[in-house]
């Protein structure tokens, strides 16, 4: 009785912590204005990205990517800004350096040769926030016969986007051709190369004006982080790439240009009346569902088992949106799976307890066939026949789960942005992260190990290591995983305890199905010519005493 319902009271206990959920803040933007070299900036601070605003040029001085989720790092993506200490939101600037969003003027000198200005210093207004919580910065400026307004709207629940507007008046005759930058491409940062978008498809060229239907953005990304700028659809802009002049390296040792260095971003045009531009900037990790939300998922294309990940965080996020809490999203998305793969566990629990069942039996045929294999395996697959049961019956179904386990957790690490977006759950305030208690690791420990004691228990024979090797295992994962993040820890301990129910039904279910039955005696497979030797000698015996 006790072995039956003892997932009950696991249960029981996991529903009582759950009284004890707790929520959290929601995300928020933070702002912190500045004086650096005698200029105003404003310091943004998101859930996800730390960013500085400069009045000097009205332009992006940095995006540096505060959450690291497992297995990733700080980063920042923007080119000149370096942070001699990584996890130091101090910065240094490259001298030469050139921000995002500056505008770039092209003019001619007395000579015919064609100069470069870039803009000059901006009047920053006082940052404002509106009803939804999104922080909105303004920067009004008048440079090369136009008047300039470059605006900013950070909101705090986005997967690492920004919107920018930019609004470009001509108040004299003398117009020019304006771009608008986006990078300076340098030696020491040629490892990310520009990337585009051109009739929704990514090319690391440029395409000419007229040889493409439509123009999606640029930018630049490596192997962990994406860094671009999506135009609003309709608007004419086209990209434009200036190479400049770089130094020659004076040793093979110097970073090289190798024909990459130059500055690249929009071409706005002569701007003959007032006219805004509207633009999207993604700057954040290499994940598709990130990028997708941003209209960029084609620069991060994914293979079969991506695919099937990128479906689970959806339904995850589906099931977060309707709860607002992802932790009980992993509840129920938890729940969801158990009951989509109960009939396999079901069918591989069955299995397992009639191959447990029949153990004794073909222990003995060991015993008695040590010295003859070939009779040994004869005699254990007529056990096999007799019984209907397929030893390879209980690896099927495993087969089947363990990739869909593999593509769930991958999921729940490669959702840990929108995880951490999310109110806490119980005492844990993110669980993208570890559980700062270690509570969630310590039970699903001690349910492994109650599972281990009340649906496997250890056999008297069993000896040695081979003994406690079902208890040291959840101590060995729990100590290498403790920082795993406590999402996963919470899915693998419902998991878990729905296991242990559902094992405990299968058992009983079977232990009801099994009962009456006539044991099978243990002189089964005695052979005929045992039999005979046995009578022979008590004939023998008998005819002694009676002589």
């Amino acid at each position: 009785m006790g072995k039956r319902y003892a997932w009950i009271g696991l249960i029981s206990i996991f529903l009582f912590l759950i009284s004890f959920c707790v929520g959290a803040a929601e995300p928020e933007v933070t702002f912190q204005e500045l004086v650096v070299d005698g200029y105003r900036e404003v310091m943004v601070d998101t859930p996800l990205t730390n960013y500085v605003f400069s009045e000097r040029s009205g332009a992006l001085k940095s995006a540096f990517l505060t959450f690291s989720p497992y297995g990733s790092s700080v980063a920042e993506l923007v080119y000149g800004a370096n942070h001699p200490m990584e996890d130091s939101l101090h910065r240094e600037y490259a001298a030469e350096g050139e921000f995002p969003f500056t505008l770039v003027r092209y003019f001619e000198n007395e000579e015919g040769e064609q100069q470069v200005e870039l803009d000059g210093i901006y009047t920053m207004g006082e940052p404002v926030f509106d009803e939804a919580g999104v922080l909105h910065l303004e920067f009004l400026g008048e440079f090369g016969g136009y008047a300039i307004r470059k605006a900013y709207a950070i909101a705090p629940d986005t997967l690492y986007t920004i919107d920018f507007e930019i609004q470009v008046t001509p108040i004299s005759d003398d117009l020019a051709t304006l771009n608008l930058l986006f990078a300076k491409m340098l030696p020491s940062y040629v490892k990310r190369d520009p990337v585009y978008i051109f009739n929704g498809k990514a090319s690391t060229a440029v395409f000419a004006r007229g040889t493409y239907g439509s123009f999606g953005g640029l930018g630049n990304m490596d192997d962990e982080t994406a860094f671009f700028l999506v135009p609003e659809p309709g608007q004419d802009v086209v990209p434009f790439v200036q190479p400049i002049p770089y130094p020659e390296p004076l040793d093979d040792s110097a970073p090289s240009c190798d024909g990459n260095c130059g500055r690249y971003g929009l071409e706005l045009g002569e701007v003959g009346e007032t006219t805004t531009y509207r633009f999207t900037l993604y700057g954040g990790r290499r994940r598709f569902v990130s990028m997708e939300a941003a209209g960029i998922e084609v620069l991060d294309e994914t293979g079969f088992f991506a695919r099937l990940m990128v479906y689970v965080i959806r339904l995850l996020n589906w099931f977060y949106a309707k709860t607002g809490n992802y932790g009980w999203a992993i509840m129920l998305f938890t729940i969801l799976m158990r009951i989509v793969l109960f009939p396999l566990m079901r069918k591989q629990y069955h299995s397992m307890a009639r191959i447990q069942q029949i153990q004794p039996r073909l222990k003995r045929i060991q015993e008695k066939y040590k010295d003859n294999k070939e009779e040994m395996q004869k005699q254990t697959l007529e056990v096999y026949r007799k019984e209907k049961v397929n030893p390879m019956s209980g690896c099927f179904p495993m087969a089947i789960q363990l990739p869909i386990i593999i593509v769930i957790w991958r999921a729940l690490l490669y959702a840990s942005e929108q995880i951490h977006l999310s109110p806490g759950f119980l005492w844990v305030p993110d669980l993208s992260l570890h559980d700062p208690y270690y509570i969630l690791i310590i039970v699903t420990t001690a349910i492994m190990m109650v599972q281990q004691y009340f649906m496997s228990p250890m056999t008297s024979d069993a000896a040695g290591p081979q003994k406690y090797m079902g208890y040291v295992f959840p101590l060995v994962m729990a100590f290498f995983l403790r920082k795993f993040p406590a999402g996963l820890w919470l899915y693998y301990l419902l998991t878990t305890a729905a296991q242990v129910g559902q094992q405990a039904f299968v058992n009983w279910e079977m232990a009801r199905a099994s009962a009456g039955q006539v044991a099978v005696p243990e002189d089964e497979f005695i052979d005929v010519d045992e039999v005979t030797d046995i009578d022979e000698s008590t004939t023998e015996n008998n005819d002694g005493d009676t002589a």
